[in-house]
């Protein structure tokens, strides 16, 4: 790994050639999965790919003359490299096994089914918002002064407690077919309403992770045509956002899939800090402050939490009011979050706590089943914020993850106290 790290550094700092910085990142990443042998379950396999799709987007389609340089692209490179090297570093290559001594209870699944109920009907009402207003996108959505238009947190807690029915089931040898399509179906339904991708990358993300770790392993070779199917989608599903509100017709683009690819989803996080360094010079550092920002808003309730400041209202407040205004935003990086704090070392400690967190949550995970199931669950969490700030994962962990968690935990030993003793 060290080897790794030190060969792809001399690639992005000592060269001038925009595709030996690309090789570079690729080393960086190919190297961390390879230490792992591919563990699905390592960090390093799940995160860094990701990370590097995010990373290499704009480099790529510069260096194919397919989109225009805006300045400061070496140093978005030496900076994203910088970032997943330090994570490398804090992770560590060790693997573990999962060692889990029981099972997911009877009772855990009680709680676990009110749990999914309750946040179904929630989220049926949040659905019926949109439909009953004609909110025709996200944007419109986002400017909705209904309450009824901020209870998209109930799909999150819906994950969870899907996740603890999917291990219960698979711990148990059982498939739970009506289960896992019903809970495909309704959160594909949501998209098609909300436009909310990640609704239905989640449930599939946490279905096959749990599957692989419960039921059945998965071979690589049909792990790696998941993967790339789930990428390719990411484009296809932008063109089919709130489909089934919108007038105008529908047309799905899958010509140039692998230009489509890098051109959407992951353009953001890379060109957002780029757009940052080459704008941004004459901004004083934060030496810090955006941490209490991102620490407040977890702490806070949600109808609080809205108005406060955090990095990416922050940078799209300053840089795109207008897109504001309508309700939108481009998201930022967390890379531009370490930077803006205290420039290059900042990207450091902002990845060094990423690292901590990934790392202590992996520990965790594999000596307990609800812990693993968090793990699990928090995965795509921890992708996106690439794209983000440290605002979005630490309050959408404590309120979307680790409070429903509680609540099924707590369940389960209310109801275990009420079993009759023998």
């Amino acid at each position: 790994m060290l080897i790794g790290i030190a060969i792809s550094g001399v690639l992005v700092t000592v060269s001038t050639e925009l595709h030996h910085w690309i090789l570079g990142l690729v080393l960086l990443t190919a190297t961390s999965m390879v230490v792992v042998r591919l563990d699905l379950f390592h960090p390093f396999t799940w995160f860094s790919p990701f990370f590097f799709l995010y990373s290499a987007s704009v480099p790529i389609l510069v260096w194919l003359e397919i989109k225009e340089d805006i300045g400061s692209l070496h140093e978005t490179i030496f900076l994203e490299w910088i970032a997943l090297a330090v994570f490398m570093l804090v992770v560590g290559p060790r693997q573990r096994e999962p060692r889990f001594e029981g099972k997911i209870s009877v009772d855990a699944r009680i709680t676990a089914w009110l749990l999914s109920t309750i946040s179904l009907a929630v989220s049926g009402i949040y659905l019926w918002h949109i439909w009953h207003a004609n909110l025709t996108s996200k944007y419109e959505i986002a400017l909705s002064t209904s309450i009824l238009a901020k209870l998209d947190p109930a799909f999150s807690v819906f994950a969870i407690a899907y996740a603890v029915l999917v291990a219960g089931a698979f711990q148990r040898q059982r498939f739970p077919w009506a289960l896992i399509s019903f809970a495909i179906g309704w959160n594909a339904l949501s998209f098609l309403f909300s436009g909310e991708r990640d609704l239905v990358f989640r449930i599939l993300w946490v279905t096959i992770f749990l599957y692989h770790a419960l039921y059945r392993e998965i071979p690589r070779w049909v792990l790696a045509i998941l993967a790339t199917s789930a990428i390719v989608l990411v484009p296809i599903m932008e063109d089919l956002k709130n489909v089934l509100l919108k007038e105008t017709e529908t047309a799905v683009m899958v010509n140039a899939m692998a230009v489509r690819v890098l051109n959407d989803e992951f353009l953001t996080a890379s060109e957002n800090l780029q757009y940052y360094l080459s704008r941004a010079t004459f901004e004083p550092f934060f030496l810090g402050e955006t941490l209490l920002w991102d620490i407040k808003r977890a702490l806070l309730p949600w109808f609080m939490a809205q108005e406060g400041p955090d990095p990416q209202r922050y940078f799209n407040v300053m840089f795109f009011p207008d897109i504001v205004e309508r309700g939108g935003g481009k998201g930022f990086t967390l890379v531009g979050e370490g930077y803006m704090n205290f420039g290059w070392i900042g990207v450091v400690l902002w990845f060094a706590l990423l690292g901590w967190f990934v790392r202590a949550l992996y520990v965790k995970a594999l000596n307990g089943e609800m812990w693993f199931l968090m793990y699990v669950v928090s995965m795509p969490l921890i992708v996106y914020i690439i794209r983000a700030d440290f605002s979005n994962l630490l309050a959408q962990f404590v309120k979307h993850i680790a409070f429903p968690m509680l609540v099924i935990v707590l369940g389960q030993e209310i109801l275990c106290r009420k079993q009759p003793k023998a």
